[in-house]
């Protein structure tokens, strides 16, 4: 794990120092993360250099403190049923991007002015969730975890399961039926983005997958769930299924490796 260059996992003290610090953190930027639609006030350019310099402070503050952004030392060799649920893994990832081109089109045909606020407010989240959740609290939780046998097995679980609950602060702009179908789906999401964290061995694919997702017409809305709850936990279940199947093999891979 790269995680133990930077913590003695053995020394007790130091692992549950750390733990707190990363939990304060993640507080503290979540908390900010809550305040920010709050001070976004004034004129157009004044409302788009004040999300500019929220994300530039919290990605200067997350990168300062993370640790790291590496789940293990050298990216995993990958071979038997890990490599094949990898393939498995892409071919759907193409899909899914390939999937949103229509979306992507129809983004493009819209005034440059809104594919601009598109393109910030896509990035807002890319960044941010992705330093908070697949960074800060999966660094926290490899370590709460780090004496169980599938660690990273747990770690995404938790951290998916904190990034779907997340989304429950739109509950200020949208229906609740309609904030229950986003939180089924960013859960979904949240896994699919934490096996590229483990696969990928960094946050940089994860961002821009995140920011693929979220450019679209709809960002523009104030409704960012969806009403269609049983074809959505469909869904999610079937991706959850795949994804939990994906992290354990990679996990699995690891122990190989380290044994």
């Amino acid at each position: 794990m790269a995680l133990a260059d930077e913590v003695e996992f053995s020394n007790k003290a130091e692992v549950n120092k750390t733990i707190r610090n990363l939990f304060i953190l993640a507080i503290i930027l979540l908390i900010g993360s809550f305040v920010l639609p709050h001070l976004i006030v004034g004129n157009m350019i004044t409302k788009w250099l004040i999300v500019i310099i929220f994300i530039v402070a919290f990605a200067y503050v997350a990168e300062h403190f993370i640790l790291t952004t590496k789940t293990f030392n050298q990216r995993l060799k990958l071979q038997g049923i890990s490599k094949v649920m990898m393939i498995i893994y892409c071919v759907f990832l193409a899909l899914m991007v390939f999937g949103a081109l229509k979306d992507k089109i129809l983004l493009f045909k819209l005034p440059l002015y809104q594919i601009m606020v598109a393109a910030l407010a896509a990035i807002l989240p890319a960044i941010c969730e992705e330093f908070l959740f697949r960074g800060i609290l999966f660094n926290t939780f490899l370590l709460v975890f780090r004496k169980e046998k599938y660690d990273i097995l747990w770690t995404s679980t938790a951290c998916s399961i904190l990034f779907g609950l997340y989304h429950l602060n739109n509950l200020t702009s949208q229906s609740l039926i309609s904030t229950v179908g986003q939180v089924i789906i960013t859960l979904g999401m949240g896994l699919f983005l934490s096996y590229l964290r483990v696969w990928s061995n960094g946050l940089i694919w994860c961002m821009v997958v995140h920011f693929l997702q979220d450019f679209s017409p709809k960002i523009l809305s104030t409704d960012y769930g969806t009403s269609k709850i049983k074809l959505t936990v469909l869904v999610a279940t079937l991706i959850v299924i795949l994804i939990l199947i994906c992290i354990y093999t990679i996990n699995r891979r690891f122990l190989e490796l380290s044994n």
